[in-house]
């Protein structure tokens, strides 16, 4: 890994069904049908990746996994807020820091989304989808009443999210600690120990959805 990028990309594989949700339902059989790019093509959204990505750094920073990695001196005094911005809301907005990684929305590789983006793939777009249905159980062991509810997912497919590191503090002490930050490398560091914690995205994580690998490939400056 190069000690000055700062760019990087997020490979997503999913090995089962997945459920980005679009808050929106079809308004007869499928309760929750699944976010869409402008191709009608799967996409997982960056700031509920980014939520994810927040969360595995906070555990295993936590746990000490980044104890020999090193934070600059500074105003913050852990990587999950270098990275992701102050944690509290209650603070003032002037005592508000925002963190210098933006994440971008997962997407199939360019080469697949120009080619399932063509008119004449519309049946296979349609194929990148399916159905699921569940049902609530009562005390006698038989279906409730009313209770049958259907969720569109998408199939298993790897996604591509753009990673950024960026200056974001407009105020010194802080931008000089983000400056040390981005130039040692630390960041990418910090993001590649805590993938393993990242092992399902999505909606219903709990019941089994969004199994996935999570893998992070670091450009080198002046590819």
């Amino acid at each position: 890994m190069s000690t000055h990028a700062t760019t990087a990309r997020l490979h997503v594989a999913f090995s089962n069904y997945w459920h980005a949700g679009s808050g929106r339902g079809n308004g007869f059989h499928l309760d929750a049908l699944c976010l869409r790019d402008d191709d009608q093509l799967p996409v997982l959204p960056g700031r509920q990746l980014k939520g994810l990505l927040r969360q595995a750094v906070h555990r295993a920073e936590t746990w000490g996994w980044f104890s020999e990695l090193p934070l600059p001196g500074g105003p913050l005094t852990s990587h999950e807020e270098l990275l992701f911005g102050s944690r509290s809301h209650s603070e003032s907005r002037d005592a508000t820091q925002p963190g210098i990684l933006q994440v971008g929305s997962a997407h199939l590789a360019s080469a697949e989304r120009q080619w399932l983006a063509d008119p004449q793939q519309a049946e296979l777009r349609a194929d990148l989808y399916g159905e699921l249905y569940s049902t609530a159980i009562n005390e006698q062991g038989t279906a409730q009443d009313y209770s049958l509810r259907g969720m569109e997912v998408s199939i298993p497919v790897g996604l591509w999210a753009e990673l950024d590191l960026q200056l974001t503090s407009p105020h010194q002490p802080y931008r000089v600690q983000q400056q040390s930050y981005l130039q040692d490398g630390t960041a990418w560091a910090v993001l590649q120990a805590a993938l393993p914690l990242l092992d399902a995205l999505g909606a219903h994580r709990s019941r089994g959805l969004g199994e996935a690998q999570v893998s992070l490939h670091v450009s080198q400056p002046g590819a």
